[in-house]
């Protein structure tokens, strides 16, 4: 559990799955992986929603997004992220909230290995 896991209760009645990926709690809509959260203590840099999308995406997501940002202690160079240590980090998880609602196809992978088993 982290200080924002508030973005489930904000995407409910969709159906959520958690798994875990990378030490970090990481949420699936279907079969498309959406987002993922991340409160750890040490590279509290990275500590924030970590959103599945893909570099193609990115640009879209800077002019919807103020502070989205590469995920910096890992290699995932896809993904990006909402720190939480913004001001304005609630409100931008709001909006988060509505693309992934939309359904929208800027937000969201399909792991390989999902892919794979089909």
């Amino acid at each position: 559990m982290t200080s924002y896991d508030f973005i489930i209760d904000l995407l409910y009645p969709l159906e959520l799955r958690q798994r875990k990926m990378f030490g970090v709690d990481a949420y699936y809509i279907e079969d498309k992986m959406v987002f993922a959260l991340r409160e750890k203590n040490h590279n509290i840099i990275d500590n924030g929603i970590w959103i599945a999308t893909t570099k193609q995406h990115h640009q879209k997501l800077k002019h919807t997004f103020k502070t989205i940002k590469p995920i910096e202690t890992i290699g995932i160079k896809s993904w990006l992220m909402l720190p939480a240590s913004s001001d304005i980090f609630e409100y931008e998880v709001q909006l988060l909230v509505h693309l992934i609602r939309m359904r929208s196809p800027l937000i969201g992978i399909i792991p390989k290995s999902q892919i794979s088993k089909k």
